[in-house]
């Protein structure tokens, strides 16, 4: 991790990097990361995603003061199919700071993608790290200024900002690496105000079937309930396809269920009653 010289002479970025580096694989990581990168670039919103490839992102973190119901509700549903750096990152794109608007320019962009997210949520001159963690998953830090106070008499202090962006690119690409290599991607991080949440789910995904299924059932059984297809349920824990269907049976049978949608209602109805332990 290799920090440039100017930057080692800053003592409030060094003492944001040693903050960060003390947050390391705790709840609080993401929003020490951000206040280090808003030592070198002024922006008005940051989203965290997790990317995994033919999966839709995972959220991880962000700081957004208006319309952020748009994240949850179309970005994270459809409309991310149609970000540039979702798009880019499916066809391989390198790691590194990008423009929104060169990716854009470049895999081509719907426009009801701009219609529906970027004019509803007033985002503009969005860039973005796009940090790879292995082959098959990757986090995105995006930053972006809302319209109103996007001008063209900053174009030069936002070219600048962009240079900082890229000098820091290793520092904040190897902290990332750090927290997030060894995270599965299979749940979203929790916002703050709801990080209860995510631990009940977590227990009831542990939990439920393991009484009445063998060990390689319940783990067919917790990536069903995660969203992964017998494909890909196979890919991630090294069976044969069919062996997997097999697995699916014995669980239908074991649980009484005739269908997968019986299975999630029936998950759904374990998640709800649970007795929380954490």
């Amino acid at each position: 991790m290799t920090i440039p010289q100017e930057l080692m002479k800053n003592t409030a970025w060094l003492a944001a990097l040693t903050q960060t580096i003390n947050a390391q694989n705790k709840a609080n990581f993401a929003s020490a990361l951000v206040a280090l990168i808003r030592h070198c670039a002024d922006f008005d919103c940051v989203v965290i995603l997790g990317y995994h490839r033919q999966r839709r992102p995972v959220y991880l973190y962000d700081a957004i003061p208006q319309n952020r119901e748009l994240l949850f509700q179309h970005y994270l549903n459809r409309s991310y199919v149609d970000d540039p750096f979702y798009r880019a990152f499916e066809e391989g794109l390198d790691e590194g700071v990008y423009l929104h608007e060169v990716l854009a320019a470049k895999l081509g962009i719907n426009p009801d993608y701009v219609n529906e997210f970027y004019q509803s949520t007033g985002w503009s001159d969005e860039v973005g790290f796009v940090i790879p963690l292995d082959t098959e998953r990757c986090v995105v830090i995006n930053l972006g200024y809302l319209q109103a106070k996007a001008s063209s008499v900053l174009t030069a202090e936002k070219k600048k900002q962009l240079r900082s962006l890229h000098e820091i690119f290793d520092v904040i690409a190897a902290l990332s690496r750090q927290h997030w290599l060894n995270q599965s991607f299979l749940l979203a991080d929790a916002p703050s105000n709801n990080a209860h949440i995510r631990d009940v789910v977590e227990q009831a995904i542990d939990e439920f079937g393991f009484a009445v299924l063998t060990g390689r059932e319940h783990d067919v059984l917790k990536l069903i309930v995660q969203g992964f297809d017998s494909n890909a349920i196979a890919q991630r824990l090294g069976i044969g396809l069919g062996t997997v269907k097999n697995h699916r049976k014995k669980i239908y049978a074991s649980l009484n269920v005739a269908s997968v949608s019986e299975l999630f209602g029936l998950f759904l109805n374990y998640l709800i009653t649970i007795d929380a332990k954490r």
